[in-house]
């Protein structure tokens, strides 16, 4: 049947069910427990005969006559449901039947019980309807197979499929984990502008939008670190902060317009510090995926038999080799405009990345926090703005003033969030892990 056609029958079921003076839009719930805890103490439940409330959306029905039944899920669980006409009553059983699809919201109250084939159940002594829908779901196995289309209505894609739901679960508990290491290594949660007046902190092309209030010009965020910076100017001496980034740039497997990240700086620390702390988070992060030691290789020994330093022979020929967990540390002065130079060294500084399964997921520094010397790599950035380079950071003048007032030596750390939890979901995409990607419009 035409999807037209089927919304126009459950159009009619809706208006029948206001006729008789049921509301299909109830406000509240009178749920008394979840799916997942009323099985988890099922056994006790089924002892005690103790009438329960569930609700959830009815994924599956079957059954004829007198006997139907339907698995209701909620977020954390599937019950099956038994309707029974002698339970319910003559005109519940038919409202049921006649006015009831697959898709709806319901509220059911009973007990529990074990059917002879063992399956755990609940004996319908009441239906209430929660919400009515008007639109029927994909079917199981043949509906919303485009991967386009998954994305754009991802609330279908999570209805459909566990696995994409226990993905964006397993995402929120990477999260929170990496929230939970730094909170205990006493740093400070911080929250710092995304809209900006001068965007810094990485290179990339911004995304421009107009302030009416002040009628002027800012940019969003491309990156929070030179206003975390400013903080360790400021007498914090452990901050970090989870953000949402934006880059104008291309959309592809490894990345997203708007990105999450998080970044930390620690006072008194240097990119060595900062590289035993990374290991030593991702392993207690993800220990399953994670072991100590990970290898540790300079750039330019790797970029020694491409007889080469550009960064772009790098992401061509080095990068997917980078399979294992890795460091790569020591990089040319002139790719990391905002880090300090190995002492001795003129053209190389205190930085490291982090490659896995030949993703890049952590960038971090030891910070350079001498003034004059940061007003000269911003001006180098400003000359290569001018030969056309739209991606070169820009001047700002009131960093370096706060540099001016002193900030204590420091290690920073930036971590990519969308790609690690890529990498450790066996995602092939950023896409698969972010909720809602950018999309081309149709």
């Amino acid at each position: 049947m035409p999807l037209d056609d089927i919304r126009k029958v459950k159009l009619d079921k809706l208006k029948k069910l206001r006729e008789v003076g049921i509301e299909p839009y109830p406000a509240v719930s009178e749920r008394t427990t979840s799916v997942a805890d009323a099985l988890a103490d099922f056994d006790n439940l089924v002892l005690s005969k103790k009438s329960l409330t569930l609700a959830g959306r009815i994924m599956a029905r079957r059954g004829h006559g007198g006997l139907v039944f339907f698995d209701i899920n909620d977020s954390r669980g599937k019950i099956q449901c038994v309707a029974k006409e002698d339970i319910l009553g003559a005109e519940v059983f038919k409202f049921f039947n006649d006015l009831i699809d697959i898709g709806d919201i319901i509220e059911v109250s009973g007990i529990l019980f074990t059917t002879g084939k063992l399956e755990k159940s609940i004996q319908a002594q009441s239906i209430r309807l929660l919400t009515k829908a008007l639109l029927p779901l994909p079917e199981k196995w043949h509906g919303l197979q485009d991967v386009e289309e998954r994305y754009r209505k991802r609330y279908l894609d999570l209805l459909m499929d566990d696995n994409v739901k226990a993905k964006f679960v397993k995402r929120a508990q990477i999260i929170q984990a990496m929230r939970d290491y730094l909170l205990k290594q006493e740093f400070l949660e911080v929250t710092t502008p995304t809209l900006q007046p001068l965007y810094g902190g990485a290179s990339a092309r911004p995304f421009k939008t107009h302030l009416n209030a002040l009628d002027t010009d800012v940019f969003l965020r491309i990156a929070p670190e030179l206003y975390l910076k400013r903080l360790l100017v400021g007498g914090f001496e452990k901050v970090f902060e989870f953000t949402t980034n934006f880059r104008n740039e291309g959309i592809d497997r490894e990345h997203n317009p708007e990105f999450s990240a998080v970044e930390f700086y620690a006072a008194y620390k240097d990119y060595n510090w900062a590289m035993d702390l990374v290991e030593d988070m991702l392993v207690t992060v993800a220990p399953d995926r994670f072991k100590k030691p990970f290898r540790r290789v300079k750039f330019a020994e790797l970029m020694r038999p491409h007889d080469s330093l550009e960064d772009a022979v790098f992401k061509e020929k080095v990068r997917p080799t980078l399979i294992e967990p890795t460091f790569v540390t020591d990089y040319p002065k002139d790719m990391l405009p905002l880090t300090k130079l190995k002492p001795g060294m003129a053209d190389t500084v205190e930085a490291f990345q982090f490659y896995v399964g030949g993703l890049e997921l952590v960038k971090a520094f030891t910070e350079l926090n001498d003034p004059i010397d940061q007003r000269e790599r911003f001006a180098a950035q400003e000359n290569l703005r001018a030969k056309g380079d739209e991606e070169a950071q820009r001047m700002d003048e009131d960093f370096i003033e706060a540099l001016e007032y002193g900030m204590p030596p420091a290690a920073g750390v930036g971590i990519g969030i969308d790609r690690l939890v890529t990498f450790l979901t066996d995602s092939h995409s950023l896409r698969e892990i972010i909720l809602f990607p950018m999309m081309r419009p149709k």
